[in-house]
């Protein structure tokens, strides 16, 4: 899978966690802690100003070509084509009750300036009695949130990431975060996947015009203020593991490809656009498409990609598709709603209800 895909997937849990990872600095009792539970609430670690005194000043480096490059400011409006986005809808009935389920696919991140809510989607909202979410990442704006989640996260049988990973891999990894301003060796204790998608994350929240506000916080926000119902699909356990579930050795070439990434960001704004433009379109075919695609995978880490994507997105398929199915039996009158990349192919979520004998109609 392209890194396009990738971005497509990465949570907004993560992305609220970076978005808000200044508010999550270790108080005073936290770093007095010898214990794992310290470790997991900051991303950032203030140097002692005797550590200051014994590093060695920095060398001037004769400016990089490279560096205006990189230090150019990316507008994601520069990169999405459509400005009246009409994402997919779908909805399943039960044939022998009648019940049921309107069902739309996400995006995690917009842009600022293009993106509005179509009217279709505004009117199943108002006409239901709550939403669906793939989980409720309000619980993350508070520090105690924030850090149930990080705990799930980390090493608890002592290990840290180097035990794990290539030199080569912790030193590219280290060095992202770095550059990013967020290396701390707190971070040590979490496993890969933490690095690979909070780096990612942060990468594009520096762009210029987006915001990690996606589509389901938007409608979070909305059903709050209206005192809607609101239900998590999926446990923090389940969000946690999908971060996470990578292979030491996959995990190990992707964090090698980080640097490269990093210095050619304008790409990964391109293939954000891109993705942004099939989700606004309800492009499904396009997206399975990218669920499938392999290039540049090495050939002995396909197996490894192919167990991190079961991970990451059709096993959870399965589990939105049960719980989809459970409001439509129960006469649940919610508004269900996960990442688009859920709904795309013959292993979506739409084809699992399809395949339990519900009719599914896509409406938009």
């Amino acid at each position: 899978m392209k890194k396009l895909t990738a971005i497509l997937i990465i949570s907004s849990m993560l992305l609220t966690f970076a978005s808000c990872s200044d508010n999550n600095e270790p108080s005073d009792s936290d770093r007095s802690q010898p214990s794992s539970e310290a470790e997991t609430t900051t991303v950032t670690e203030e140097k002692t100003e005797s550590e200051k005194e014994t590093e060695p000043e920095e060398e001037t480096k004769p400016k990089d070509d490279n560096d205006d490059k990189n230090s150019e400011v990316i507008d994601i409006n520069n990169y999405i084509t459509v400005d009246t986005p009409e994402p997919a809808l779908w909805k399943a009935t039960d044939p022998e009750t009648g019940n049921e389920l309107y069902l739309m696919g996400t995006i995690h991140v917009l842009s600022e300036e293009k993106f509005s809510m179509p009217d279709y989607l505004l009117d199943v909202y108002e006409n239901s009695d709550g939403i669906a979410v793939e989980y409720d990442i309000r619980e993350l704006e508070e520090i105690s949130g924030a850090q149930e989640l990080l705990l799930k996260m980390i090493y608890s049988d002592g290990s840290s990431i180097s035990d794990h990973i290539s030199e080569e891999a912790y030193e590219a990894g280290k060095k992202c975060l770095s550059d990013l301003g967020m290396y701390s060796s707190l971070l040590d204790v979490y496993k890969p996947g933490f690095w690979v998608n909070q780096i990612e994350s942060m990468a594009m929240l520096s762009f210029e015009n987006l915001s990690e506000n996606g589509v389901d916080s938007q409608f979070l926000d909305m059903a709050a203020e209206d005192g809607k119902e609101i239900v998590s699909i999926e446990t923090l356990d389940i969000q946690a593991q999908a971060l996470v579930g990578y292979s030491d050795e996959y995990a190990d070439y992707c964090l090698r490809q980080l640097p490269e990434d990093l210095e050619n960001l304008e790409e990964t704004a391109q293939s954000l656009g891109q993705l942004y433009d099939m989700w606004a379109t309800g492009d499904m075919e396009g997206l399975d498409k990218l669920s499938n695609d392999t290039e540049g995978i090495p050939e002995d880490l396909l197996d490894d990609a192919e167990a991190y994507y079961d991970i990451m997105l059709y096993n959870r398929n399965e589990g939105m598709a049960d719980k989809a199915a459970e409001f439509i039996e129960n006469g649940k009158n919610y508004f269900f709603m996960v990442g688009v990349l859920h709904f795309a192919g013959d292993r979506g979520v739409t084809a699992l209800l399809e395949d339990m004998g519900y009719t599914v109609e896509r409406l938009y």
